[in-house]
């Protein structure tokens, strides 16, 4: 569970406008921090405490995008157990959709827990594979249809400019390591004020709930579901992750764009 504790695509600032405008074609290069913490706890002997930070950075590089996060959170349980997880992820994704490569560590108490390296490779409708890195190599067949990180929050920011109320498909990204997962989205209608210029955190934003169910199961509840607040800009505001027995929320505490490299 820990390994999967911030999706990589949840979060990218995007060259958007209002809602209804025209499609969002391109991501724009950003930084942006979080406070993390513990909102809701179901168990009386689960986790009783959750503190730390998350840093996502989106560089446009041209003809891809890297993307790079790196979440440092402090666990302790009603057992009195503590656990310090630093969980590093890095990927890149072309902006055609059709190929990506990644990598995912995770260090528990300063101890490496998991480490893998992978790649993506779609066809043009969306089936293709996806191929992991441990100590063996480990290849999945994806559907048709499916959608890397990124590729999934453009459509996602796009479904929800058009004004439509559910938004589903399958998505690859290397911070799964269990393979594709079906993303189910319930869009709201936009809220706040207007946006203020220079401030990426400012304007109206779409309430968003999605739910994430591995893909090719007939599971009726998801594995986990992940609710946020997203700008037209792309940025989130807050975020909240529910596992179930306890939920994680995420309070932006700045987002700044960052300097892309001439191509």
């Amino acid at each position: 569970m820990t390994s999967r504790l911030v999706p990589a695509f949840f979060l990218a600032v995007l060259a958007a406008g209002a809602a209804h405008a025209a499609p969002v074609t391109q991501l724009a290069s950003h930084r942006a921090v979080y406070d993390l913490s513990l909102t809701k706890a179901m168990q009386s002997d689960g986790v009783r405490s959750a503190k730390g930070s998350m840093v996502y950075t989106i560089t446009d590089r041209c003809d891809g995008y890297t993307i790079e996060s790196n979440l440092q959170m402090e666990l302790a349980f009603a057992s009195g157990i503590d656990n310090q997880i630093d969980q590093r992820f890095a990927s890149w994704e072309a902006k055609d959709g059709r190929t990506s490569s990644f990598r995912m560590q995770v260090l528990e108490n300063g101890t490496l827990s998991k480490s893998y390296l992978g790649h993506v490779a779609l066809d043009a409708d969306g089936a293709g594979t996806v191929t992991y890195e441990t100590d063996a190599i480990r290849t999945i067949k994806l559907p048709k249809g499916t959608l890397l990180s990124t590729a999934h929050t453009l459509a996602l920011i796009n479904a929800a400019g058009a004004s439509e109320k559910f938004f589903a498909r399958p998505v690859i990204d290397g911070s799964f390591e269990e393979g594709p997962f079906t993303i189910s989205a319930a869009i709201a209608a936009p809220h706040g004020g207007p946006a203020k210029a220079g401030d990426l955190a400012s304007g109206s934003a779409w309430p968003v709930s999605l739910a994430y169910f591995p893909f090719g199961t007939d599971h009726e509840a998801p594995d986990y579901e992940l609710s946020m607040s997203i700008l037209p800009s792309g940025v989130a505001r807050t975020m909240s992750q529910d596992f179930g027995k306890f939920t994680l929320g995420f309070d932006l505490v700045r987002a700044e764009a960052v300097a892309v490299p001439p191509c």
